[in-house]
């Protein structure tokens, strides 16, 4: 290999490796957690069937400007939309990001979504 390629794939190399790093903090674990209303009366959470999602708030970092900051009410209303539901059971929020020149932070919520509602009704 000439010695050219080799310091050029070695400077590529180099200058790519930041853009695979990235942090991950784990930030709080809720037991149940919601940003809609909700009535717990008479009812067992326990036996309520929950559908494991994942819930994000993502913005977006250019340079050393962040496009506003990501929030866990976004989050959490990001899960309990794919989960159809409305509280958060066994819940664990995550902070995310990374970043090199342009990069993202990130809010993350994962969890059991159940619908309380549906239960009070004696759906299953």
């Amino acid at each position: 290999m000439p010695l050219w390629l080799s310091r050029f794939v070695r400077t590529i190399v180099i200058c790519t490796l930041p853009l695979a790093t990235s942090c991950s903090l784990r930030l709080a674990d809720f037991n149940a957690i919601s940003t809609r209303n909700v009535n717990l009366d008479q009812i067992d959470l326990d036996s309520v069937p929950g559908k494991r999602v994942v819930g994000t708030s993502t913005r977006f970092i250019f340079l050393f400007i962040p496009f506003g900051l990501p929030t866990l009410e976004e989050a959490v209303d990001d899960a309990l939309d794919s989960g159809g539901g409305d509280l958060m059971t066994d819940t664990a929020v995550y902070s995310t990001g990374w970043w090199f020149l342009v990069g993202t932070t990130s809010i993350e919520v994962r969890g059991s979504v159940v619908d309380t509602k549906k239960a009070r009704r004696g759906g299953s």
